[in-house]
């Protein structure tokens, strides 16, 4: 009986642990690649970006990172190459940020980013 009680106990810990951290990520934050893109121009400011490589499942993406969280943009829609250059012309101008790398983001976050289509 004190076996089943304590195996019992176990799970229990076990199923309430994985519910608290489940529940404590934020929907918009990413996971470890695109697996979608969306043609959809983002309008607010860029803080970084990379070029994902196609490697399945993840898709051929350009990774925008902004103040609400990160998103994945088809490569050849016309405004992206746009805000790439506009991106490096304003970083080139100005002093280092003290912002978090978009690397460290995807790479500490667990869940698809917010708003993507295919």
């Amino acid at each position: 009986m004190v076996n089943c009680r304590n195996l019992l106990n176990s799970v229990l810990v076990t199923i309430v642990l994985m519910t608290l951290a489940v529940s404590a990520l934020p929907p918009e934050k990413f996971a470890t690649c695109c697996t979608k893109v969306s043609s959809d121009e983002i309008t607010e400011p860029i803080l970084s970006y990379m070029v994902q490589k196609e490697n399945p499942p993840c898709v051929r993406a350009v990774i925008f990172q902004t103040e609400s969280g990160l998103y994945c943009s088809l490569l050849k829609s016309p405004w992206v190459l746009l805000k790439i250059r506009e991106f490096n012309n304003s970083k080139a101008k100005s002093t280092p940020s003290s912002t978090a790398s978009l690397l460290s983001i995807i790479t500490s976050t667990a869940s698809p980013p917010a708003g993507q289509t295919s």
